[in-house]
């Protein structure tokens, strides 16, 4: 299992929050995740045999949010 944070970029509302969390269902090999609209970021535990960070952060790119490096 790999953990990562991200700056999340372009939350309005904690309704943009709950799509985040969405991105569980969408892409096998993900365990967890949190996202905090008050703390503009989000929290991924992943199996990375299965699901590269990579396509996390395009994923979340789709939603249309951006990721502060």
């Amino acid at each position: 299992m790999q953990k990562i944070i991200l700056k999340i970029e372009g939350m309005h509302c904690p309704n943009c929050a709950l799509a985040l969390e969405r991105v569980e269902d969408t892409l096998p090999g993900i365990e967890k995740v949190e996202a905090s609209y008050h703390k503009a970021r989000m929290v991924v535990e992943f199996d990375e045999h299965i699901v590269s960070e990579e396509a996390i952060r395009d994923e979340i790119l789709k939603l249309g949010y951006g990721i502060v490096s």
